[in-house]
Parts: C-alpha cells; sequence; structure tokens
C-alpha cells in the first residue's frame, strides 16, 4: 500500500496538468457549437464536406458520421482527437511505470523495502490505472456539463449522456490496452527517457494501421492491430464496442500484463 501511496502522489501533478488541458481545449472546441446552428454555417459545412474525397473523409472518420449541426455528432468529431492524446497519456505513464525508479536512483531504496518484484509490479500497476481512471472521470464530468449546457432546447439530456457513458466506457477499455502495452514496455526500458517516443510510437503507428485498413481493403486485417479504431466515438454512439473487438482489447490486456510479470522479475534492474 506503501508504494501505492508513493505513485499516487507522484502521479497527481501530471494528472491535473493533463485534465486542464484537455478541458480547455475541449471546451474551445466545443464553443464553436452554436455556431454551427446558424443555417449559413450549415450550408457551408456540408458544402466542404461534400467537397471532401471520401478517402479523405474516411481518415478523418467522417464518412459515417451524422450532421455535424447535432451537438452528439459534433461532440464525437471533436472527441475523437481528446481520446488520441489520452491513449498516448495511457501509453506514457505505463512506459515510465517500473522504469522510472531505475533511472531516478529510487530503485534501491525501494528494494530495501521488504517486497517482491511481483508485488511492486502489481502495486505500481493498481496506482497508474487509478491515477488514469482519475483523470478519465474528470474528462467525463466536464464532456457531459459542457454538452448539455451548449444543447440545443429539445434534446433529450438523458440520451445525450448515455452516449456519453457509452464512448467514456468503451475508450477507458482501449486505452487500458495502450496503458498494458506501456507497462510490458517499460519492465524492459534501459531508460525513462526512451518511455515518450516509445508510447508516441504505440499509439500512432497502431493508428496509421487503422487509416490503411480504412483505405485499402487488401490489408483489411490491420484494423485489429489498431485499438484507436474500435472506439470512435460517432460509432460507438451508433453501435457501441464490437464483442470481437472488445474480446481482443481484454485479450491484449492479460497477456501485457502477465508479460510484464515476467520479464520485470528476469530484468537486470541498474541500482
Amino acid at each position: 500500500m506503501n508504494i501505492l501511496h508513493i505513485e499516487w502522489k507522484t502521479r497527481i501533478k501530471s494528472l491535473v496538468v493533463w485534465a486542464v488541458v484537455v478541458i480547455v481545449i475541449l471546451g474551445v472546441f466545443m464553443a464553436f457549437f452554436p455556431s454551427m446552428q446558424s443555417s449559413g454555417m450549415q450550408d457551408l459545412v456540408n458544402t466542404k464536406m461534400n467537397a471532401l474525397p471520401q478517402d479523405m473523409m474516411k481518415i478523418l472518420h467522417m464518412d459515417s458520421m451524422a450532421d455535424l449541426t447535432n451537438i452528439d455528432a459534433y461532440f464525437a468529431y471533436v472527441f475523437q482527437y481528446i481520446f488520441i492524446a489520452a491513449c498516448v497519456y495511457a501509453a506514457l505513464i505505463g512506459a515510465q511505470a517500473l522504469i522510472k525508479e531505475e533511472t531516478d536512483g529510487t530503485i534501491e531504496f525501494l528494494y530495501a523495502q521488504p517486497i517482491t518484484r511481483s508485488s511492486l509490479v502489481f502495486w505500481k500497476m493498481i496506482g497508474n490505472l487509478l491515477s488514469f481512471v482519475a483523470f478519465w472521470a474528470i474528462t467525463f464530468v466536464a464532456s457531459v456539463a459542457l454538452v448539455l449546457f451548449l444543447k440545443p432546447s429539445g434534446v433529450d439530456s438523458g440520451n445525450l449522456v448515455m452516449e456519453l457513458v457509452r464512448v467514456f466506457s468503451s475508450e477507458l477499455l482501449v486505452a487500458a490496452v495502450f496503458m498494458s502495452a506501456g507497462f510490458m514496455v517499460s519492465s524492459v526500458l534501459r531508460s525513462a527517457k526512451q518511455a515518450s517516443p516509445v508510447a508516441l510510437a504505440l499509439v500512432f503507428l497502431t493508428y496509421i494501421l487503422g487509416i490503411m485498413a480504412g483505405l485499402n481493403d487488401k490489408v483489411d486485417f490491420f484494423k485489429y492491430f489498431s485499438p484507436i479504431n474500435y472506439a470512435i466515438p460517432s460509432e460507438i454512439m451508433d453501435k457501441g464496442i464490437t464483442g470481437t473487438n472488445a474480446l481482443i482489447s481484454c485479450t491484449v490486456i492479460v497477456v501485457m500484463v502477465a508479460a510484464t510479470f515476467v520479464l520485470y522479475k528476469k530484468k537486470d534492474l541498474k541500482v
């Protein structure tokens, strides 16, 4: 429990910074929604969207998107980019979780405590998972507040909140995939300086695989290697996460977590 307490105190500052930045960005983009209600803006948006090539629409995940003058569709479009940033955050804190102690020189202190390597890994995973869940909960509350504040009259508040619950719960599962991959990577890294580029690569390389799958039927199977594409907000609002994608996500999490325990027990630590 001491490790959990230390890990929480270590993460609280970055949690607050990420939450504030995400809320500010989300608030700025959502503030443009009222202007989307004017007939002039609707004509402009529809004209521009119809002029975009179909491939571009697929890359932007707008090919199956509903009218952006609806607040749920507009939020889904904005939030898909917030979701990518959240996946980077999840992968980053996972990749830093275990190697940070070696880089900071605090691993000797931890080993002076009566704990095993497995206990160290377990409590660090719990601590980092809790910090991400707290970040995600703050983002959810801010999103609900913004959507309910900006929604046009006549739009059902209950349906909007349920759509956001569906989006956030599905995307939390996908973010956990990146965090678990980060844990596994952290168990083999040699320096915390390598964590950021690895986290960015994990997210954006898999994201690119999803784009390639959408553009070329010959590599359609790439979509299974792209967790972000499991939980595109507009598609989650429409039909939710598929059983196949949920199963793949859970399987990857279990495998990555198990691999983390095995690899970290065999690692030669820098003490």
